[in-house]
């Protein structure tokens, strides 16, 4: 695993290198209603996983553009080339690359802030990092006093779910933030920057990396169904109140 950590290192320093350089060429594959694809998604995706193929051949992978692959070596990848794609669409300097390995008994998970110049690691025993430098999760335990991320997803019946989880928790923590970018939100929970986070609708590649991150720093990650969906959240794993409310929100 020492080997793929360090590849990962540089292939998320590549592809964030490449999507610093080309942001003011955005190129639009994809336009829906709620969402955007990009040249840049594919073209960041191709760095990443023609190398890991390259390198670890027999290793398998899930990504977002190119679909799954299935692994006969053990190991398997979990790549989102560029999460807060829309955020990059607008020169809005809060999108990542986010990398995950996992096998039966390691992990890793590599998160790059590639405007601002972070890097967040975890990997399994050995802790959660900023730049190198240790970090934890903060340690509020009173809901009203937290922090809390919230995303929207990308199709109506998860942003209908999703605003309903928001009416319902607006009023109990002390701000929301709505940042775009959820690998960067469990990060944030990681760093002690924020408190919760919250999601319906998310992928893999979305949240691999992160939950790991957010493990190793003493977080915790959890998911739900909501009716057909997702639920995702996170926290620091000490608020009060926290597990009582999220049965309530999967009521509703």
């Amino acid at each position: 695993m020492d080997k793929r950590f360090g590849v990962a290192m540089d292939l998320a320093e590549k592809a964030g290198l490449y999507l610093k350089r080309d942001h003011s060429n955005v190129e639009v594959a994809k336009n829906t209603d709620y969402d955007i694809k990009l040249k840049q998604d594919t073209a960041s995706e191709e760095i990443i996983i023609g190398e890991i193929e390259k390198q670890f051949p027999q290793d398998g992978y899930i990504a977002e553009e190119r679909g799954n692959k299935e692994s006969s070596s053990g190991y398997v990848w979990t790549v989102d080339p560029l999460d807060g794609t829309v955020n990059y669409s607008r020169g809005i300097p809060h999108c990542c690359v986010s990398i995950a390995c996992r096998s039966s008994s390691d992990s890793f998970g590599i998160v790059y802030d590639f405007f601002r110049g972070e890097t967040f690691t975890g990997r399994k025993g050995r802790g959660a990092f900023l730049n190198g430098h240790r970090i934890r999760v903060s340690s509020i335990t009173d809901l009203k006093d937290t922090i809390t991320g919230f995303g929207l997803m990308k199709g109506k019946a998860e942003i209908k779910s999703g605003l309903s989880v928001l009416s319902e928790i607006a009023l109990k923590v002390k701000k929301v933030r709505s940042m775009g970018a959820a690998a960067l939100d469990l990060c944030y929970i990681a760093a002690g920057r924020i408190d919760i986070f919250w999601e319906v609708g998310l992928n893999p590649w979305d949240v691999e990396a992160g939950k790991i991150i957010i493990g190793e720093a003493g977080g915790r990650y959890m998911e739900h169904m909501l009716g057909k969906k997702t639920f995702s959240y996170a926290d620091n794993g000490c608020i009060n109140s926290l597990e009582e409310l999220c049965r309530n929100l999967l009521k509703i």
